[in-house]
This record gives structure tokens, C-alpha cells and sequence, in this order.
């Protein structure tokens, strides 16, 4: 073709390649119609989350998570010591709370929960994005319709704990891990995202880390195709990373980090001295995660089913099999120690990956039409079922009544300098609710005490370095656990002493003999429930 010829079949098609508005418009305007059943997904999730919360009590972990944010904004910008939070909670303390306490200063207790509902969802357009890459376009709505009906997603939405954004950045790397695949650009950028996503989500709560072995093998999946050999080069290479990051930070994090670890999580089981709970039997646990997630597990069986029976991939079937696993892996833990703790919440964790799962369930329908017929008749049986028909999990309005006996306390915690012991994880929303001046180092709670023995040189600040024992030895500068109390009660170190809200551990049957047995508590016999005392001496006008 000559040079003259060339360019005049260019000139011929210019006209229609540039001015491309029309079919440049007519591509965004389609591309925005698919979004809206994404768009209705996530107005209903909202509508559902809303409606679900009551805006007048903060739950216990509510107030606990922003009380101690405070706290450690007000240690950072004017000194004072340092809380003891990461001894024991569950998630370190300078992520979330610190988070949350800042959302709390904008906007109250609601700002903090509406942050909730956009991180779940922003996990459910995740959702969407992944099941949509691999599955297809109704997959990927019926992926993140299932999930979104989930009670247990309404539920940490509107719920001001670290779950939502642990979740969400579960999702994240989970997402990173779907981009790493040969035909993806910049797969390698991706890969490296994934031990640090997978870092900061288990930062934020430490149960988190039960899906890393998940995210992990969904990266590896992207290169199944390739091999066994780079198949288990993928997962021994994220592992390490993975663990490595994990590692180097709770060794720079020091030894109340990984004391915060092994109490909360590593050993929360059912008869831990702490977090004592009610021992159930594995068949009330497999009820209970029947009732929140049964219907996805159950489309997620079928859908492998059907990859396994119809379908010629390997590397689909594995994949559909490590999302179908993720699903259980939180009832497998629950019927392993018997117990039920926090399992609401962490179900929805995995329930995230099996939705996806379960997408593919319509990816064997010839018909677009009948993808979208099956999809929404799915999005709206699930979704019924469980926002209607199944008891919510959703616990922040259990403190309500912990909070009303509280509030007889109220003019007992008043007092200036001097320190409290409440019980239970109600104690911080007194506090934060009635936004009473008492520090961090004049509240305690019945998990965790830092007692400083008296002429050795401790404070309750713990701004004093020294050693802390369980017994009384020579050395010693601080005292925790049972010794602890028992120290601090016998010494007169509280004003006030409540049980409301008690863990029922056996830390909390030391607290309460002691005080029974150590002259000059009186119990207050005007509020109900759990037993209060105070020291009279530091409440002369008190009627005995």
C-alpha cells in the first residue's frame, strides 16, 4: 500500500475514531447502569444497618474502644503515663481506638458507627469487584447481595468496634491477592501489598489472622495453572512475608503486645482466667453459625458441586474450595474450644469469601436473563431470611440495663482523686457516656490491674520502669492478677468497688472475698443486682 494510500484510509477513519463522544457516552452510561444494582445492594445494606442501631447507649467494647482512644490522645499530647490497653485488648490500642476516638470528637457516637458502615461497605463493593473479575457480572452482584443480607454485616456496621475495619482490610488483601495472577499489570506491585495489608488488619484485631492462610492461598491460586512448584513457591513466599512482618512488629511492640496477644486471643477460650465464658457443647455451636450463615454455606457447597462435576478447571474447583473453608473456619474453632465468644463477629469474616463462593453458583446458567432472575430471587430470599426471620446478634443495646445501675454509681465517681474498680466491659461507657473527668489511671476493671507497691518507687501512672510480678517478691515494683487486687483492696486503694458487669472469672471471686474480708468497705444495698462497695472513709456524708 503506498504512503498516499495509507494516509488516506487514515484520513477516512479519523472522523470516526476521534469525535468518539457518542460511543465514549453511550460506554460510560452503560457502565454506570451496571453499577446500579451495586448502588441498591448498598442503599439497602445502609437502610438495614441504620435501622438496626440504637443511637442512646454505647455498648461495652463501644465505650471501651473510644474511652481508650482518648486516653491515649490525651498521653500523646500531654504526657502522663502510659495506659496498659495492650495488655489486653484485642487489637492494638493505636490503631482503632485512636481512630475512633477522633470520629467520636467530630461527630459522637454516631460519627463512630457510620465510620463502621462505610468500611463494611466498602468490603461489600470489594466483594463485588473480586466475584465480578472472576466469575462474572451477576456472580459479582449475587456475591455481594448474599453478603450484605447477612445480619451479621448489619450488625458490624453499626457497631463502633474494630471489626468492621479489621474486615475490611481483610478484604483488601484479599483483593490485592485476586491481582497477582501472570495476566494481571503491575502483579507484583499487588503482591507486595498483601503481607502489609494482611499486617495492618491483624493489627487492628488479632483474631484477624485466622485468614491469612485464606488470602494467601487465593493468591496462590492466580498461578495454579502454572504448576505445583510455583504454586507452593506463591504460598511459602507470602507465608514468610507474611509472618516475618508479623513477627518484626510484635518484637519492636514488646512484651505487653504480645501479653495483649496470648490473654485475648491465642487463649480466649472458655476457661481462660480472664475471659471466662460458657462452655457449649459443638452442637450449639454448629447451630448458632447455621442460623447466621447457613443458606451461603450451603449455596457455596452446590456451587463446588457443580465446578467439580461440570466444570474442567482445577484451579476454579480449588479456588471455590479455599472460599467454601474460609466459611467454616471460625465454627471448626468454636466447636474446637467450645465456646462461643465473639463468634458473630468473626463468622462474618469468612462468610465474606464464601459469599463469593456461592456467586458461582449462577456462572453454570446459559441465559443472562436467568443469571439476573436466580441472583435477585437469591439477594432477596437470603436477605429476608436473615434480617427478618433470624434474631439479631447485634449487642450494643446489652448494656442499657448495665448502664442504668451504673448510673445510680454516678454520684459516687465524682469524687476528684480518687481511683474506681468496675467490673465487666461497662465500666469505660459510664464514663464516656456521661463524659465524667476520670482519667485512665483512676478507672479499673476486673481483667487488668497494675497495683504499685507501696515505697517501691511505682505510681499509677506507670511512669516508673520497674519490675511486675504475680507474687509478692523482693524486687518487685508493680503487682498484677489476683495479688494485684488483693494488694490494692487491702491497701484501701479504691473508693469504690462494683461488680456490675462481672466476667464470672476467678480473678473476679478473689476480688470479691477480699473485699468481704478487708475492714472499712460498706456495700451500697440501695443498688440492684451485682454487689457495690465503697470505702467509707473516703464517703463520710454517705448514710450507713
Amino acid at each position: 500500500m503506498s504512503t498516499m494510500t495509507r494516509a488516506s484510509a487514515y484520513a477516512d477513519r479519523a472522523p470516526r475514531v476521534r469525535p468518539a463522544d457518542a460511543p465514549r457516552g453511550r460506554g460510560v452510561a452503560r457502565s454506570a447502569l451496571a453499577l446500579v444494582p451495586l448502588g441498591l445492594i448498598l442503599i439497602a445494606q445502609s437502610i438495614l444497618t441504620i435501622k438496626l442501631a440504637r443511637w442512646a447507649f454505647a455498648s461495652g467494647d463501644e465505650g471501651r474502644y473510644i474511652y481508650a482512644g482518648h486516653q491515649l490522645i490525651y498521653e500523646l499530647l500531654h504526657g502522663g503515663g502510659s495506659p496498659y490497653y495492650e495488655t489486653y485488648f484485642s487489637g492494638a490500642p493505636v490503631i482503632y481506638p485512636v481512630l475512633a476516638a477522633i470520629a467520636d470528637s467530630i461527630g459522637g457516637l454516631l460519627a463512630v458507627r457510620l465510620m463502621s458502615l462505610v468500611f463494611m461497605l466498602t468490603a461489600t463493593c470489594l466483594l463485588f469487584g473480586l466475584s465480578r473479575r472472576w466469575l462474572g457480572y451477576w456472580p459479582g452482584v449475587l456475591g455481594a447481595g448474599l453478603f450484605a443480607g447477612v445480619g451479621l454485616t448489619q450488625d458490624l456496621g453499626a457497631l463502633a468496634t474494630h471489626d468492621a475495619m479489621s474486615l475490611m482490610l481483610v478484604t483488601v488483601a484479599a483483593y490485592c491477592a485476586s491481582r497477582t495472577g501472570d495476566d494481571e499489570p503491575a502483579a507484583s506491585r499487588w503482591l507486595v501489598a498483601v503481607p502489609l495489608v494482611l499486617f495492618l488488619a491483624n493489627a487492628a484485631k488479632y483474631a484477624s489472622v485466622l485468614f491469612d492462610p485464606v488470602v494467601i492461598g487465593i493468591a496462590a491460586c492466580q498461578v495454579i495453572s502454572g504448576g505445583l512448584r510455583r504454586t507452593i513457591t506463591r504460598v511459602t513466599a507470602l507465608s514468610l512475608a507474611t509472618g516475618v512482618t508479623l513477627g518484626v512488629a510484635a518484637v519492636l511492640a514488646g512484651s505487653a503486645y504480645l501479653q495483649g496477644v496470648t490473654s485475648s486471643t491465642l487463649n480466649r477460650n472458655a476457661a481462660s482466667a480472664v475471659f471466662a465464658g460458657t462452655t457449649v457443647s459443638a452442637r450449639t455451636v454448629i447451630i448458632d453459625s447455621w442460623d447466621w450463615i447457613g443458606s451461603v454455606i450451603v449455596l457455596a457447597v452446590l456451587a463446588l458441586l457443580a465446578a467439580v462435576i461440570l466444570g474442567r478447571s482445577v484451579a476454579r474447583a480449588v479456588l471455590l474450595l479455599v472460599l467454601l473453608v474460609a466459611g467454616v473456619l471460625v465454627t471448626v474453632e468454636g466447636v474446637h474450644l467450645h465456646t462461643i465468644e465473639s463468634m458473630y463477629k468473626h463468622d462474618d469474616f469468612g462468610i465474606w469469601f464464601t459469599s463469593a463462593g456461592a456467586a458461582s453458583v449462577v456462572c453454570w446458567l446459559r441465559s443472562p436473563v436467568t443469571k439476573a432472575v436466580i441472583a435477585l430471587l437469591l439477594i432477596l430470599g437470603s436477605g429476608y431470611v436473615y434480617t427478618h426471620n433470624v434474631v439479631s446478634t447485634y449487642q450494643a443495646d446489652d448494656s442499657a440495663l448495665s448502664l442504668r445501675e451504673y448510673g445510680a454509681l454516678k454520684p459516687y465517681l465524682e469524687l476528684g482523686n480518687a481511683r474506681y474498680m468496675l467490673g465487666g466491659l461497662s465500666n469505660e461507657d459510664v464514663v464516656y457516656v456521661d463524659h465524667l473527668a476520670v482519667p485512665w489511671f483512676r478507672l479499673f476493671d476486673d481483667v487488668y490491674l497494675k497495683y504499685p507497691i507501696p515505697g517501691r518507687g511505682g505510681d499509677s501512672h506507670g511512669r516508673a520502669v520497674g519490675r511486675v510480678c504475680l507474687l509478692l517478691k523482693p524486687g518487685c515494683m508493680y503487682l498484677e492478677g489476683a495479688a494485684g487486687y488483693r494488694a490494692a483492696i487491702r491497701a484501701h486503694w479504691f473508693a469504690l468497688i462494683s461488680m456490675i458487669g462481672e466476667h464470672y472469672s476467678g480473678q473476679d471471686v478473689v476480688i470479691a472475698d477480699t473485699v468481704l474480708h478487708t475492714p472499712g468497705y460498706i456495700r451500697l444495698t440501695q443498688v440492684p443486682g451485682p454487689p457495690t462497695w465503697i470505702y467509707a472513709a473516703d464517703y463520710p456524708s454517705v448514710d450507713r
